[in-house]
């Protein structure tokens, strides 16, 4: 097993990996509910709120609520002038929302007295009956006690996910909006890191006008990226390389240049149209990006010499790549010492591989991901072994 960036472009527009997607979803039904809160008294919901938006974003009016269980907390049935709330969605059954909890109850203790309420709704639960799921939610809010101290209701069937989530392109929990004062969504992210702005909306120096144009810009990429998944697959099937890195190009130099489509290019010209010096010319100038990070740089040549089929290689750059590696680890990076001595492998310097990787092997210690290493090793001895009889 070894570490790569794959050069695929498969799922180039992929949710973060601390969320958690509808699907990945199973759970038993416990049974007892905790007693409904008594609801205060709110600021009446317009009939605009209560309509299902087109889209969502930050400078927007929020949207109304509309649970169908509060199942801790006093219930907050619109959003009151000079209030604060942070609106987050989760389930019972995701991981990283489970994971966000305590910070979330954090944050509500640190703010009890400055007029902000954490809202904690579960959506996509599992169940036949919104009367199971409101138990799941209810039992599972129970067993957390004061680890999850803040209010927390039960989605209306999918309600708020319809007029919320899916407003905002938001596919994956846990989900987090954060309303001004003024009613406003101000902010929209991940509750793992809403700290600085609530902290601005809440002290009143929150630049909405800055964070509503930033957003929009992420929400014109998050669509250009879709559109450019769907021509990587027309590309694919039309076999047209060159209008793929002609859209690859178009998309770059509006939003600028991510590893993975630079990935993308070098795959295309390399694997696609098998122009093996146009590919490593564009490999020299990813290069000078990555030339300070070593585990880009070891990505890289592992991945020349892993994975590209024989005939595409080029083990002398593969090899500069691994050795600028080395260099930065000072030599004591089991891994890319790994990739080193894999390239004088390929290149049939049978004799330096092993020694780089009998160094390789002095680096790994107690770590059983390094296992391979010493397991290659004994491969190259075993194989030269076989030569040399």
């Amino acid at each position: 097993m070894h570490k790569t960036i794959s050069l695929g472009l498969v799922g180039i527009a992929c949710i973060s990996i601390s969320a958690c997607k509808i699907q990945q979803t199973t759970e038993t039904t416990p049974a007892t509910p905790i007693e409904q809160p008594t609801a205060v008294e709110t600021v009446e919901v317009t009939q605009t709120q209560q309509e299902k938006p087109d889209t969502l974003a930050i400078g927007d009016l929020a949207p109304a609520i509309n649970v169908n269980k509060w199942v801790k907390g006093t219930s907050v049935n619109s959003f009151e002038d000079g209030k604060v709330y942070v609106m987050e969605f989760w389930a019972t059954w995701c991981g990283p929302c489970r994971t966000s909890i305590p910070h979330l109850t954090k944050l509500q203790k640190k703010y009890k007295d400055k007029n902000v309420d954490i809202i904690g709704c579960a959506i996509w639960q599992r169940g036949d009956t919104q009367d199971t799921r409101e138990k799941t939610v209810s039992t599972f809010v129970e067993g957390e006690g004061d680890n999850m101290n803040y209010t927390i209701a039960v989605d209306n069937d999918s309600w708020m996910s319809d007029h919320w989530m899916k407003p905002a392109g938001r596919n994956g929990i846990p989900s987090a909006f954060i309303i001004d004062g003024t009613g406003t969504v101000a902010w929209i992210g991940s509750p793992f890191s809403m700290d600085d702005a609530l902290e601005e909306i809440v002290n009143g120096t929150w630049d909405l006008a800055a964070a509503t144009e930033s957003f929009a810009k992420e929400q014109a990429q998050a669509k250009a990226m879709n559109s450019l998944n769907a021509k990587y697959r027309k590309a694919m099937a039309s076999d047209n390389w060159d209008q793929w890195i002609s859209d690859i190009d178009a998309f770059t130099a509006e939003y600028g240049n991510t590893d993975r489509l630079n990935q993308a290019k070098f795959k295309a010209l390399l694997t696609g149209k098998k122009d093996k010096e146009a590919a490593y010319s564009w490999a020299e100038t990813m290069v000078k990006g990555y030339w300070d990070d070593s585990n880009a740089l070891n990505s890289m040549a592992w991945n020349i010499v892993d994975e590209v089929p024989a005939e595409l290689r080029n083990l002398d750059f593969a090899l500069k790549v691994a050795k600028r590696g080395c260099v930065l680890t000072e030599y004591k990076n089991p891994m890319i010492l790994d990739t080193l001595a894999r390239c004088y492998w390929e290149m049939g310097d049978k004799y330096k591989a092993i020694a780089w990787q009998e160094k390789a092997v002095e680096y790994i210690g107690d770590d059983s991901m390094n296992e391979s290493i010493l397991a290659t090793l004994n491969e190259y001895k075993a194989t030269l072994a076989n030569v040399d009889e």
